[in-house]
């Protein structure tokens, strides 16, 4: 009966007034839970589901000595503390879903004597003593439902919940301002075994919420779940922020932590519209590290939009130098516009390895740029840590949407991947600038998909990605005391100017195209009304003995792929570094 009529409250109107509750919690009741039982009775004891009442309706639980005191009104916001007697950890095994949250409350498991947050960069070493375990409770059924704004969750051990964990929201309410930080989902107290089970763990609709944080203590650890239908992690709303989290990975940073079949790892926008999410951020702390069997990151349509995926290890452990597993595709963008994945600054920058597609792009996304990340290698962008498919692979129209860029910092490393570095199946007006794309196992940039070159043809536009744009030819390359002199030729669409990119490798593409590991210059070039335009003697700076590859962009923004190697190495493929693609 109290639930309904919480429900009934909400219809009511009483939402939109708890949205100003994001006040301070100073001078707020402190109901204080003293037992691990699960009932509503006057036996002088506190329980959790008493005290999220008490909270609710400001009201004592009974008249007992050690019953709930009565929370406070709104705009108050009260809190739950712990003092469960006993020493270890202390289990509370709800029969049902708790009492909806309806006015704001902080549900604080820190307060527990003993417990205490993560202090660690890397790992996680909190003590977390209050544990809520959902094996009593209906298949399906959700734990915390928190339908209005302004609620924080932190501190606690949430497992073996066939629901949801925790629905920031309900039904069709969103819920806005609430923050969940600092626990352990879907695993034991000690953050290395997986005890959940194949549901969404979290989902939050609304805007402004937070899961997670930017300092270590702020760090939730959380089973990935989900299966391959919906994510472990659920976000739809407005300006939410998921930040320091480990998803999928346990406690230490460095193993998986997930049941057996495809998981997903975050879903953007699959339930309804997600605007302006933030995963991660270029600040200190602010990257998740998330591995799932299936799909690390998800990105719908459904009017979702704006998001951002920076500083995140996707499908590494939590150094950057290790892959955990081989998830299936590291970061998916389909349908939703205005995708950023990474950035100029070194914070931005996202390490996408150990998957089989390390970044997908497809289904009309548009308005996605792809910058400064690492992709097939390790953080520091030197050592292999392959995708085992391709780099990136595109099959949407590239719409105001670039790999790389002109800028410091917008270069991404795409390295080591067994197959292409970037591959398309489809897709035109791809802009393919700056990057450093060298030792992939196919070819650097392929426009044909399957690592065969395309050839050059008559210069007329073509039907295929990236309007199967020609490359330059390197008619001469002279190099030495650190210098390339370059001359060439292009034969493309008449009467255009086109960006040639040039770039030096240690070594050829075993295919005698490209790549290109370092960038180290560019020109332009007006076609005649032939289509033809030359270039050169052009010099730039070169180690010596290097490979010399071009690429050619047209004005629509067309990259073509790698030029044929010119320099001394006569074509040879050689490789400094030795790495399995064994997957």
């Amino acid at each position: 009966m109290i639930q309904n009529n919480m429900i009934r409250r909400i219809g009511n109107g009483i939402a939109a007034a708890v949205a100003i509750t994001a006040l301070s919690s100073a001078g707020a009741a402190t109901i204080t839970v003293n037992s691990n039982s699960d009932t509503v009775a006057d036996d002088g004891q506190c329980t959790l589901r008493e005290a999220v009442i008490a909270a609710n309706t400001n009201l004592a639980s009974g008249a007992s000595a050690n019953e709930c005191v009565a929370g406070d009104p709104l705009p108050i916001v009260d809190s739950i503390a712990f003092a469960i007697p006993g020493t270890g950890v202390q289990t509370i095994q709800p029969t049902q879903t708790m009492p909806i949250i309806i006015e704001s409350v902080v549900i604080d498991g820190y307060t527990q004597p003993g417990a205490s947050p993560n202090t660690l960069v890397i790992g996680d070493d909190a003590v977390l003593l209050i544990e809520i375990d959902g094996t009593l409770m209906p298949p399906g059924a959700d734990l915390f439902d928190l339908p209005n704004g302004g609620s924080t969750i932190r501190g606690l051990v949430i497992n073996r919940v066939l629901g949801t964990s925790i629905f920031v929201g309900l039904s069709t309410f969103a819920s806005d301002n609430n923050l969940v930080e600092g626990n352990f989902f879907s695993t034991d107290p000690s953050g290395t075994v997986f005890l959940g089970g194949t549901t969404t763990v979290i989902r939050m609709d609304g805007t402004g919420n937070t899961l997670g944080g930017t300092t270590p203590a702020a760090r939730n650890v959380i089973g990935a779940g989900g299966g391959s239908k919906a994510g472990t992690v659920m976000l739809q709303g407005n300006a939410g922020v998921v930040q320091g989290n480990y998803i999928g990975v346990d406690a230490t940073g460095g193993a998986a932590l997930q049941p057996g079949g495809a998981t997903n790892g975050i879903e953007v926008g699959l339930a309804g519209a997600a605007v302006n999410m933030l995963i991660g951020g270029d600040s200190s702390g602010a990257g998740n590290v998330i591995y799932t069997s299936n799909i690390s990151i998800n990105i719908h349509g459904n009017g979702s939009s704006d998001e951002t995926i920076q500083g995140n290890f996707i499908g590494t452990d939590a150094s950057g130098s290790a892959a955990i597993g081989v998830g299936n595709t590291g970061i998916n963008a389909a349908e939703a516009p205005g995708i950023l994945i990474g950035g100029s600054t070194p914070g931005a920058r996202n390490v996408v390895s150990g998957n089989n597609v390390g970044i997908s792009v497809s289904s009309g996304a548009t308005d996605v740029v792809i910058q400064g990340n690492r992709i097939g290698t390790d953080l520091s962008g030197t050592r292999p840590l392959p995708n085992v498919g391709n780099g990136i692979l595109v099959s949407a129209a590239g719409v105001g949407s670039t790999i790389g860029g002109v800028n410091p910092g917008e270069s991404n490393t795409i390295a080591y991947n067994c197959g292409q570095g970037i591959a398309f199946g489809g897709g035109n007006h791809w802009p393919i600038l700056g990057n450093a794309v060298f030792a992939n196992g196919g070819l650097g940039i392929s426009l044909s998909g399957n690592g065969a070159p395309v050839p050059n043809d008559d210069g007329d536009a073509d039907t295929g990605s990236n309007d199967l744009q020609n490359y330059p030819v390197i008619t001469s390359a002279v190099i030495g005391s650190g210098t390339a002199t370059i001359s060439g030729t292009l034969n493309s669409t008449p009467a255009s100017t086109f960006r040639i990119e040039f770039f030096a490798s240690a070594a050829c593409d075993r295919s005698g195209f490209g790549e290109g590991q370092t960038f180290i210059g560019t020109t332009d070039v007006t076609t005649d009304a032939d289509g033809n335009a030359s270039f050169g003697p052009l010099s730039f700076p070169a180690a010596d003995n290097s490979e010399i590859t071009a690429t050619a962009t047209d004005p629509d923004g067309n990259t073509s792929e790698f030029s044929q190697c010119a320099g001394p190495h006569d074509h040879l493929f050689t490789s400094g570094f030795e790495f399995s693609c064994s997957g």
